[in-house]
């Protein structure tokens, strides 16, 4: 049910475009935030994870003085909190229901009280952050010029961009907050910010139809004519996912550093509707990259969920999913497979998401996965 049905006064919804209303240019940089906020939505806000809020001891927590400056590898851990379903009786205020929802972190560091990197080094360090130079009156993101929503806001979740421990060796130490299972979302609303100008963020959605991950928004790094420009100073984006009206739309989403591109395309700088070339910047989830902090994640949907998710998956473990048809073993996404005999002989590897097994003889095998991530997946399969 909509949260409008509840409200006696009629509503008037204003509808603000993140990317259509906000988008300026100054010296062929573009600016793309929303600095009036997220735009109203009629459907429940039954997700409101706010970093400033996370002050709970038990979260591995960012050891630097100030926002400025990256975690240290110590800072970092995983595992998962708990974040209570909202409801409302007006469509105004919200409260806690009793209804808990996990959130999982892989290898995260916490930071309530800390603002974002271009704020701390204005306000703390009395430095000018990234892209001052000749095109300084539009990319020093001080009060003076062009701020965000979230420029000031305290609270963020800081993201692993470490690299492999033995180079160029699984797993990966880069890391990653996600969210599985939502019912029946309308939009999924979040913010972040880096510690330095032109660095990137990658979202990923999946619907749980047997696809897997596939991306949700990708901003690519040191690309100067578009989103990450001006990452420093923090954005806030809102994606329209439209399964209100699904009753058995289960969706899940994830926020995770960006480390290349072999999928996406570019845009045309003089005309955002035409795409380009491929970004130069090739996949690299082993080496380290860039700095990812996210520091609100909202979502809407049509109803309130009166119970939680019946479990929570290990979030050390791989979230592609195996499975065989006729003889070949299909992967939901591109990873990199090992196959097994079952009394441990080796028999293929490579970075696929289809093999076919018609050469093989009938039996039990062990597929061994190792996602993008550097996440382990041990699957038994019969054929």
């Amino acid at each position: 049910m909509k949260k409008i049905t509840k409200i006696i006064a009629v509503v008037v919804l204003t509808i603000l475009s993140v990317e259509a209303s906000s988008q300026e240019t100054c010296s062929g940089y573009y600016y793309i935030t929303s600095n009036s906020g997220w735009s109203e939505s009629e459907y429940y806000k039954i997700i409101d994870v706010d970093a400033a809020t996370l002050t709970d001891v038990a979260l591995p927590k960012f050891t630097a003085s100030d926002g400025a400056k990256n975690a240290i590898d110590s800072d970092f851990g995983s595992g998962s909190f708990n974040t209570p379903i909202m409801t409302t009786e007006d469509g105004i205020t919200y409260v806690p229901t009793t209804v808990n929802w996990p959130v999982k972190y892989h290898l995260a560091a916490f930071a309530p009280t800390m603002y974002t990197s271009a704020w701390s080094k204005i306000n703390l360090v009395g430095t000018n952050p990234s892209g001052a130079g000749p095109y300084q009156s539009c990319t020093y993101n001080d009060n003076s010029v062009k701020t965000s929503a979230i420029f000031g806001k305290p609270g963020f979740i800081e993201l692993s961009r470490l690299p492999s421990e033995i180079l160029d060796t699984p797993p990966s130490r880069h890391g990653y907050i996600e969210i599985d299972n939502l019912p029946q979302v309308e939009r999924i609303q979040w913010s972040y910010s880096s510690t330095s100008w032109k660095r990137g963020v990658k979202a990923d959605i999946n619907y749980n139809d047997g696809n897997g991950w596939i991306p949700l928004r990708w901003l690519a790094s040191d690309y100067s004519v578009w989103e990450a420009t001006f990452s420093e100073q923090g954005y806030q984006f809102e994606e329209m996912i439209n399964k209100q009206d699904d009753p058995d739309s289960k969706v899940s989403v994830r926020f995770r550093i960006w480390d290349g591109d072999s999928i996406h395309y570019k845009v045309n700088a003089n005309d955002l509707s035409l795409q380009e070339n491929t970004y130069t910047a090739t996949m690299k989830p082993l080496a380290q990259y860039q700095t990812v902090r996210i520091h609100q994640i909202k979502v809407f949907s049509n109803i309130v969920p009166t119970e939680g998710p019946s479990a929570v998956r290990n979030v050390n473990e791989s979230p592609i999913k195996v499975s065989v048809s006729g003889r070949n073993i299909i992967l939901s996404e591109e990873a990199q497979v090992d196959v097994y005999t079952y009394d441990g002989r080796h028999l293929y590897t490579g970075v696929v998401k289809n093999i076919d097994m018609s050469g093989y003889s009938k039996g039990i095998y062990i597929v061994k996965v190792i996602d993008s991530n550097g996440l382990l997946l041990n699957k038994k399969i019969i054929l």
